[in-house]
Order: structure tokens, then sequence, then C-alpha cells
């Protein structure tokens, strides 16, 4: 009985997490309010501030909900096109990342720059997550992180993602300081020497 309860309360924070969603894209969030979002997913209001404290806790929520997406599809891209070397295999995941949010502005749109790995960290860790296991033995495993501390190979990877987030909503949203596909080079070069320094 309780494994039933799960599921409804699963389904109904899931279609309030769905209806969030396309209100955002449609409509920006600053124009969507819960009310908008609660008769989308078709619940009552009160049902809402059972998962969620506010507007902004749900475009967290979502936030992590489409990092969470993007990281694993470029993971997954990233086993499927392994190299020896640890910063090419790097490259090939920012590589995904920019590709995807090229493909879906509006999702970058909806992101800001907030397309951030700490939050997914964070939230991953507090879970036994394969992805994150596997991403997180991939790096531990690498020749060029072996002589780094835990802290320093996570601000590595913080910077990494970070600069990846946020050069992909100035180059493609913005368009500064110009092109994402200009703006690639300079990017990968700096992942590069960060990585064999």
């Amino acid at each position: 009985m309780s494994h039933l309860l799960d599921q409804k309360k699963e389904a109904k924070q899931k279609n309030l997490l769905d209806a969030a969603y396309t209100l955002f894209l449609e409509k920006g969030t600053g124009k969507t309010s819960i009310s908008d979002i609660v008769e989308k997913a078709n619940v009552a209001k009160g049902t809402f501030y059972l998962y969620f404290r506010d507007k902004e806790d749900i475009l967290q929520s979502l936030m992590y909900r489409i990092s969470y997406r993007v990281l694993a599809e470029a993971y997954t891209h990233v086993e499927k096109n392994r190299s020896e070397d640890f910063a090419t295999n790097v490259l090939v995941l920012v590589d995904y990342i920019i590709e995807y949010f090229k493909r879906d502005v509006l999702v970058l749109r909806l992101m800001e720059r907030n397309f951030s790995w700490p939050m997914v960290e964070n939230r991953l860790a507090k879970c036994d997550d394969p992805l994150f296991e596997r991403m997180m033995r991939d790096v531990r495993e690498s020749p060029v992180m072996k002589n780094r501390t835990e802290d320093e190979v996570f601000k590595l990877i913080f910077i990494i993602i970070e600069m990846c987030g946020s050069t992909c909503y100035s180059s493609i949203v913005l368009g500064r300081p110009d092109k994402i596909d200009n703006m690639k080079p300079v990017l990968y070069s700096i992942i590069r020497k960060s990585l064999e320094s």
C-alpha cells in the first residue's frame, strides 16, 4: 500500500515539474505563477506546497533535472566514444553539452547560467547514483588527477562545467563575445591546458 502511495506522490511531483517546465518555456519564469502551474498540472494549489516551497524551489528542481539529464546524455556519449586520453574525454563531454544547448536554445534560456555541476554533485552525493559513481571513478582513476586532492579535483571540475555553461549562455543566447563555434577552440584550449598542468 505504501508503495502505491509513493508512486502517486512521485506522479504528482512529476506532473508539477512537467507543467512548470512547459509554462516556463512558453511564458518565461517571470510570467508564470504558481496558480498557472497547478492549473496545468491539474492539482490543488495546496498540493504544490507539499513538494515545493515556492516558484524558485520548483525552478531549482527543474535546473537539477535538466542538468542531470544533459550530463547523463553527455557521459553516455563519452562512454561510447572513449579515448585513452582523459582530456579528450572531458572535451567530448563538453562538446556534447554545447551541441545540446545549440539545438535547444529555449532550454538554455530557461537555465540561463544555471547549468551547474556543483548543484548536481550536491544532489547526487546524497544518494547512491550509478551515473555519479561512474563519472567520479573515471575522474579519480585518470593519471591527470592522481596527484590532486579531492578538493582540487572538485574545483577543477566545477570550473570546467561553469565555464561551459556560462560560455554557452553568453555565446548562444547573447552572441557575446562571439558565436559558440568560434568560442569552442578557445574554451577547449583552456580546458586542455587546465587538465594537463
